[in-house]
């Protein structure tokens, strides 16, 4: 665990930097491994609470959304959190994220774990739908078989109710 102290920045500036793995229960389904990631930046003190500025390096193996295969994506992410105590949190009722409100962090105690902050920040940079590539073919609906390395040996199969379509377009 990489823990860093809030309340050390509360007169001037904290610089951190580090090596940290996040736990493997933070990261979605398409996320095979995570590596070990560099974090660095500066925890600064601010009016409402802590502003926590740097930048976040490493690499993360995924998983193709098209062919199901393992390939390796690069991060190289800004970060730029606020942090918040957790008595700043909106009530329930009032929940209405705006952009400003995707990048805060709330906490309840002054000490923020690195590591778990790299979690959520590996989370938001992984696409939607990863690819391992633009031409990824996927897999054969029929045999499974991955069409990047390949054709299949499955024979189309026709649905018989188009029949007198195609032979209605035979005699035209």
């Amino acid at each position: 665990m990489h823990l860093i102290d809030l309340t050390c920045a509360d007169t001037q500036p904290l610089e951190f930097s580090g090596r940290v793995r996040p736990a493997s229960e933070t990261c979605s389904d398409d996320v095979v491994r995570v590596g070990e990631l560099l974090i660095g930046g500066v925890v600064e003190r601010t009016s409402r609470g802590y502003q926590l500025s740097g930048r976040l390096e490493g690499e993360v193996v995924l998983r193709c959304a098209r062919c199901l295969g393992e390939f390796s994506l690069r991060l190289a992410e800004p970060l730029g959190i606020e942090l918040l105590p957790l008595s700043a949190a909106p009530r329930e009722d009032e929940i209405r994220l705006g952009r400003e409100e995707l990048e805060v962090l709330f906490f309840e105690s002054p000490t923020l774990d690195l590591a778990a902050i790299a979690g959520e920040q590996v989370q938001l940079a992984v696409p939607m739908k990863p690819l391992c590539g633009d031409g990824c073919k996927g897999l054969c609906a029929r045999c499974g078989k991955s069409l990047n390395e390949g054709a299949c040996e499955c024979v189309p199969q026709t649905d018989d109710r188009w029949a007198p379509l195609s032979q209605w377009r035979d005699n035209q």
